[in-house]
């Protein structure tokens, strides 16, 4: 590892020209998402500073995103978060490859169910329709992001039950087949913790932050006909939006 030196002439607090240091070599890769840092041992013995100054450094990288910290682990990159805008409907795999992402997605259920009072009111159908429900796991670069569950009334498409979404894009499909398209949505966030479920798929801690997104889209014909759900890595996404004053 390149060891840089701290310039002790006052000029440049030393606090800042290590989390210089620490930023870069993150940047950089020398310190990859996941891994530990140097303990304020280590850092104190390698840069001749104070445990103060290591602090400093660390609070800094802490309060941008950049690290975290975990009682009895230390602290750890995270992992580069993503950009999600609220301005448009979002479709995870154009968004990933707009940002340079490789997506990929895994099919954890697809089958036929029945709508509950909460889905039935949100796509204005009667409790007991059947739907069909398409469970999946979203990748970008390999790593699990986003578990998505979307709800699509089964007489509109019921051919959808037949294949796998892994590789076919659901939203094509449907373009395709059924001549479905989305002219617009309604969604609602929240922020959620991850239960047991979400943390083994999404490789993460149980009650690590979530964004939990509820979408409802409807058709040309301004007909609701899709109920989704999906949840967030909070460690891996931010959302944006521009407002006029």
């Amino acid at each position: 590892m390149d060891r840089r030196e701290l310039d002790f002439s006052g000029r440049t607090q030393l606090y800042y020209q290590l989390y210089d240091i620490l930023y870069d070599d993150i940047k950089n890769g020398v310190y990859k998402p996941k891994e530990l840092l140097p303990t304020e041992n280590e850092l104190i013995e390698r840069y001749g500073v104070s445990r103060v100054t290591v602090r400093k450094a660390m609070d800094m990288l802490l309060n941008e995103g950049i690290i975290g910290k975990k009682r009895g682990y230390g602290s750890f990159v995270l992992n580069k978060k993503v950009e999600q805008t609220l301005n448009k409907v979002l479709h995870f795999s154009n968004e990933m490859e707009k940002r340079g992402y490789k997506s990929s997605s895994k099919m954890l259920i697809n089958e036929k169910v029945y709508a509950n009072k909460t889905i039935a009111e949100a796509l204005s159908i009667a409790e007991g329709t059947p739907l069909i429900h398409v469970n999946r796991l979203r990748f970008a670069n390999n790593e699990p992001m986003c578990i998505e569950s979307a709800y699509l009334i089964y007489d509109m498409c019921p051919d959808v039950l037949c294949y796998d979404f892994s590789e076919m894009s659901l939203r094509n499909f449907l373009v395709e087949r059924y001549n479905i398209i989305w002219k617009r949505a309604h969604q609602k966030m929240f922020a959620v913790k991850a239960n047991a479920r979400f943390s083994k798929h999404l490789n993460i801690e149980e009650g690590d932050p979530m964004i939990y997104i509820e979408r409802i889209s409807y058709t040309q014909d301004d007909q609701p006909g899709e109920y989704l759900q999906s949840y967030y890595r909070g460690d891996c996404f931010y959302l944006t939006a521009d407002l006029e004053a």
